[in-house]
């Protein structure tokens, strides 16, 4: 699924989407939504959004998964 950034600066083509703890990503940032390329691209994962807490990342998790499950071929944060 592609995935446009939350900063709009690119757009990633994710095999795997997860929440990880951002350290050192000031208050605002604490947690980060990751995407993962598909294998053989050049690029393997990047932070596509941060969350000033887990729940607000959890939320625009589930919300990239419903998309994918409804058959969207893109999302954008």
């Amino acid at each position: 699924m592609l995935i446009f950034s939350q900063d709009r600066k690119f757009i990633i083509d994710c095999a795997a989407v997860s929440v990880t703890k951002n350290f050192g990503g000031g208050k605002d940032g604490k947690f980060a939504l990751t995407g993962a390329a598909a294998f053989g691209t050049e690029l393997n994962s990047r932070v596509i959004a941060t969350f000033a807490d887990e729940k607000t990342a959890m939320d625009a998790l589930e919300k990239i998964f419903e998309a994918f499950a409804s058959g969207a071929s893109s999302y954008k944060l």
